[in-house]
């Protein structure tokens, strides 16, 4: 992977990310988060791998770009 694949893994992480918390905000506001528990559940492990992914990712871009700076 390139900084670039990286920018737009990143950019779509966070895109997941962000829809997440709306829908989990839609969810709680709306008490749908207790009569639908199991995809209230879902919606939390979809927004914790994003999360995880993210940071993965971040790191192994920052590490690129760390590299790239030490052979320049």
């Amino acid at each position: 992977m390139n900084i670039e694949d990286y920018k737009s893994v990143l950019k779509a992480l966070q895109q997941i990310i962000d829809d997440a918390k709306s829908l989990m905000t839609q969810f709680e506001g709306n008490n749908i988060d207790r009569t639908l528990s199991s995809g209230n559940h879902t919606l939390h492990e979809l927004y914790q791998r994003a999360v995880s992914s993210q940071k993965t990712y971040t790191h192994e871009m920052l590490d690129m770009l760390e590299k790239q700076a030490i052979a320049d």
